[in-house]
């Protein structure tokens, strides 16, 4: 696994061994990052994994990104994959519930929170939902969701909409917005 693009372009990451989690594809990732600019803006990784996504919007300037992954050997690489580029950011090792809520009583909100959760995972409408409820996703903001190619998430989730779904091999990009946002 590498960083595709930006300020570590080409640079090779520490994953994590067996299966317990899922890295996201080179392909997927660079189809999402070259349809939204994380420049400037703020980004939480929620279920982090090895970190390459946030590692990604770190190498392509996104200004603040938070990690988070509720495994110990997950934040051993994300720490590892952090050092090898000298970059300081803020890693949590929580469950997403506890994440979301130390995150909303900061009053934290972000420009970009993208979820990989296990595949096993079905619980997309409320986490949504208390992504919204504890305001954590910015007005401009965007929610982008990766799931297998099964699952099919809501149009219209509160004031989020469902406006663009992707497909590549077993993957699922879902990108939400506000209802008011123009394209």
């Amino acid at each position: 696994m590498r960083i595709i693009a930006g300020k570590y372009k080409r640079s090779n990451l520490y994953t994590l061994e067996g299966l317990d989690t899922r890295p996201t594809k080179d392909m997927v990732k660079e189809a999402m990052f070259s349809s939204i600019d994380v420049e400037n803006t703020s980004f939480l990784d929620l279920f982090s994994g090895s970190g390459s996504i946030g590692l990604e919007a770190i190498s392509r300037g996104a200004n603040e990104v938070i990690f988070n992954d509720n495994n110990i050997e997950a934040i051993k690489i994300i720490k590892a994959n952090l050092d090898k580029f000298n970059e300081d950011r803020r890693v949590l090792n929580l469950d997403y519930i506890e994440c979301i809520d130390k995150l909303a009583k900061e009053n934290k909100s972000f420009d970009y929170i993208f979820l990989d959760p296990p595949y096993s995972f079905n619980n997309y409408e409320d986490i949504i939902l208390y992504i919204l409820s504890n305001a954590l996703l910015k007005g401009s903001g965007r929610l982008i969701i990766e799931t297998s190619k099964e699952v099919d998430l809501k149009e219209e989730i509160e004031d989020l909409i469902l406006y663009k779904v992707k497909k590549y091999g077993i993957t699922k990009l879902n990108y939400y917005r506000y209802k008011y946002l123009d394209e």
